[in-house]
């Protein structure tokens, strides 16, 4: 696993009917996942981690996060980074 953890708030967008759904993509260099079952997006970025870590039960999620909090890194939300001090609360 990188020290590059990223949680990126996604639209997706059916290419044929157009449907919209909201969620995120969370990768790394070595693994990635998304999940597009929210109902919208929290406008603030500690919300977003924290409805990440509570409610994804994807594999590849939990295995990032737990690298993020074995290594004490920080992480991207969008282009945002976070460093390790103001995450782990959450974490």
């Amino acid at each position: 696993m990188s020290d590059r953890v990223h949680i990126e708030p996604t639209k997706f967008v059916n290419a044929r009917d157009g449907e919209k759904t909201y969620g995120v993509r969370v990768y790394d260099d070595y693994a990635q996942t998304y999940d597009n079952t929210w109902d919208n997006i929290p406008k603030d970025d500690m919300e977003i981690l924290k409805k990440v870590s509570e409610e994804s039960r994807d594999n590849v999620v939990c295995d990032l996060l737990e690298s993020v909090v074995e290594n004490k890194s920080g992480i991207y939300i969008g282009q945002n980074w976070y460093e390790w001090k103001e995450i782990k609360k959450i974490l």
